[in-house]
């Protein structure tokens, strides 16, 4: 029996993003987010007819075959500064493809076949650049502090592992970014910003579309997006 026919356009590539994208924060969305999110999908669901399978544009990164070898190849290197993205990289890939790796003098080594091991370095390449440039777009956004590198990189690695929190699951915390004000200079002191939205909630949609070749330009414009609209001031 085939599928009920609606007068509603199909969705497209840009429809099935934002679809997503609302999803994930209908489900795991924090206070007023969750709600709002879940009346947006209801109006998207009312425009957009998502019956049909999403269109395969976007690859997943880890489709193919990995071969392992009882010979250690170097994949890609990492600076000393970059552990926890070094670290991403790896679980990735050993969670992926099951090929063992190892850190030896900064450089990630796979025990791979050769064809296996060129796959990896720009596996390797693609998710530790998107990473970086994610986490250096985050960090300048007013109203982040240090402590929430350690949450949205968390939220990145689980977003492109379809690693999310369970139903009812707390959401990683997030430390507090209030600053004393000196009494004598507190008129002086203009409000401050705030962003009010879980970095980790903001990072889950982003992994997602790193797993799947999303061109990165798409990504920080929908990160600078959402920063953006959740960015309020508040005084201090």
């Amino acid at each position: 029996m085939g599928g009920m026919k609606t007068n509603l356009t199909p969705a497209n590539a840009k429809a099935w993003a934002l679809f997503n994208k609302l999803q994930v924060l209908a489900e795991r969305g924090i206070d007023g987010e969750k709600t709002s999110a879940q009346n947006k999908l209801a109006r998207l669901k009312a425009r957009f007819d998502f019956t049909a399978p999403a269109p395969a544009e976007t690859p997943d990164l880890f489709s193919g075959r990995f071969t392992p070898s009882r010979t250690a190849r170097r994949i890609y290197s990492f600076g000393n500064h970059e552990f926890d993205v070094a670290n991403c990289v790896k679980w990735a890939i050993e969670s992926a493809t099951s090929i063992p790796c190892f850190y030896q003098n900064g450089d990630l080594l796979a025990e791979s076949t050769s064809g296996t091991a060129r796959k990896l370095t720009e596996i390797a390449a693609h998710i530790a650049q998107s990473f970086r440039t994610l986490i250096d777009q985050f960090s300048v956004v007013d109203g982040v502090n240090a402590s929430d590198r350690s949450v949205f990189v968390m939220g990145l690695y689980d977003g492109m592992m379809n690693e999310s929190r369970n139903v009812g699951q707390r959401l990683p915390s997030r430390a507090g970014a209030t600053k004393k004000v000196p009494k004598a200079k507190k008129r002086a002191v203009a409000p401050a910003a705030a962003l009010n939205i879980h970095p980790y909630t903001v990072a889950l949609s982003l992994g997602k579309q790193i797993r799947f070749t999303v061109p990165l330009e798409q990504i920080t414009a929908e990160l600078e997006a959402v920063t953006q609209k959740h960015l309020t001031s508040v005084k201090t």
